[in-house]
């Protein structure tokens, strides 16, 4: 009886151990994920930044046609 015990004892205490030992890697997957979510969203930023720089730069172009078409009207 004495060894069943003990037994189960062990196994009571391996497996609180192996529940609640993983706390580290669960940390680091989580930093590792609020990393990527931060460079994902630099990514995004970036684009964004790139994508209004070239739409503002057509609008320039667009009203310098504009300006070049007005002023050739006006000289004929």
């Amino acid at each position: 009886m004495k060894k069943l015990l003990s037994i189960f004892g062990a196994f009571v205490f391996m497996f609180s151990l192996i529940a609640c030992g993983g706390g580290e890697a669960t940390e680091e997957a989580t930093t590792e994920e609020v990393a990527t979510e931060e460079v994902a969203t630099e990514e995004v930023a970036t684009e964004e930044a790139a994508t209004e720089e070239v739409a503002t730069e057509e609008a320039a172009t667009e009203e310098a046609a504009t300006e070049e078409e007005t002023t050739e009207e006006a000289a004929e």
